[in-house]
């Protein structure tokens, strides 16, 4: 039987019925947006207004609530902030932001800060609210079920605790899938853009070339076009697999030491990469590998730019490949930073866990699972203590995946 099936046949033999209130709140200084919207939900649900952030708080304290749909820019809280604030008192409500602007650290902040359900960028369509508003209804009916579950068949057998944790682990996967689907949406637009900023930019690389310029400026422009590509790439990448569930690989004969020798090439360019002391050890002879050379070279760009950034100046970082077996062959990169905290381990390679706070999305190491596991191959972080460093190994398969 599915998770889903479980769930309904545990809710039947209980009773326990709906746990959704049937009541959301709208949150924007603007009241004719606040009309509009109101006039699009309130068939369908019990509709609480609030001006602002501090109103909001005051209903949710005294009323029953579902989904809080808030404005991101508005004077005093946020809509981050206030979904932040709501989160603490009132867990089980989802949140969606809605905003004007192509606001990045807006996206960061809702999903590190607030784990908002949805963000949605304006001008939004009817249908794209309603459709918002019925998924965060059945996800905090979902969420709701099973803690209403858990509390009452607390005693059961561990055959039973054990498939309430699989519910409560698919409530969950389907939440991250979620948040990936609106990175993919979002993604696309700002793909677009990035693309035209480096047609531009490529343009003016040219053109220095040309001219009669400093070496430290061409080198500085050059160094910006490889941030922004490798955000490129990586855009694109959460984009195509947001729209197929897939990667899409082309594969190619591949020398495991070319492959260290792109990674390193681009992260040279790293103003932290000279303030480290990058080691590299490549064995000789390495099996030669059918593998997407762009993608994983994406992959340890990124497991190096982590190192760089974890490693105190004049720390080591170390890259290595190495033949595990005469059908495997594993990449790792080392560094001397403080290690992963034991918290973050478990969930190191799961969408949106970021080991750095709110300065990152969390999705690097996600981005870095998708790849390896479309080339059959593992990646993980083993051993090692906080505060002795973090390694990183990625082991790939001789035959690379099927074509």
């Amino acid at each position: 039987m599915s998770p889903h099936g479980e769930l309904s046949a545990l809710v039947e033999r209980t009773g326990i019925g709906s746990q959704l209130a049937g009541a959301l709140l709208l949150v924007d200084d603007e009241p004719l947006n606040l009309r509009v919207l109101r006039d699009l939900l309130e068939d369908r649900w019990r509709v609480h207004e609030a001006t602002s952030g501090e109103a909001a708080l005051e209903v949710a304290d005294r009323e029953r609530l579902d989904v809080v749909v808030a404005d991101q820019r508005m004077p005093g809280m946020t809509g981050v902030d206030l979904l932040e604030e709501i989160g603490r008192r009132r867990p089980d409500v989802a949140g969606i932001v809605l905003t004007g602007y192509a606001d990045m650290q807006a996206l960061e902040a809702a999903i590190n800060r607030a784990r908002a359900f949805r963000f949605l960028r304006k001008p939004w369509e009817p249908s794209d609210i309603l459709q918002a508003v019925e998924q965060a209804s059945a996800m905090v009916q979902h969420r709701r079920t099973i803690e209403r579950l858990v509390s009452l068949l607390a005693q059961r057998s561990e055959e039973l605790r054990a498939s309430l944790e699989e519910l409560r682990t698919q409530q969950q996967m389907l939440l991250h899938l979620e948040r990936l689907g609106t990175i993919g949406r979002l993604s696309s637009g700002v793909a677009h853009d990035l693309a035209n900023v480096v047609t531009g930019l490529r343009a003016v690389e040219w053109e220095m070339a040309q001219a009669s310029v400093s070496p430290e400026l061409r080198r500085m422009v050059g160094l910006g076009l490889t941030h922004v590509d490798n955000l490129l790439r990586t855009l694109q990448t959460f984009r195509d697999f947001s729209r197929a569930g897939t990667l899409e690989l082309k594969l190619v004969e591949l020398d495991p030491a070319a492959l260290v020798g792109d990674a390193l090439a681009i992260s040279r360019m790293d103003p932290l990469f000279r303030m480290r002391k990058v080691e590299s050890a490549v064995a000789e002879a390495l099996p030669r590998m059918r593998a997407d050379r762009q993608k994983l070279t994406q992959v340890l760009v990124n497991l190096i730019r982590n190192a760089l950034q974890a490693t105190p100046e004049g720390g080591n970082v170390r890259i290595a490949a190495r033949a595990l077996s005469p059908a495997e062959v594993e990449l790792s990169v080392e560094d001397d930073g403080p290690g992963v905290a034991p918290e973050v381990r478990e969930r190191l390679f799961q969408p949106f866990a970021s080991g750095k706070g709110e300065q990152g999305l969390g999705l690097g190491l996600y981005m870095a699972r998708l790849v390896v596991d479309s080339h059959r191959g593992r990646i993980a972080a083993p051993g090692g203590a906080a505060g002795r460093g973090a390694r990183f190994e990625v082991v790939l398969p001789v035959a690379g995946p099927a074509r």
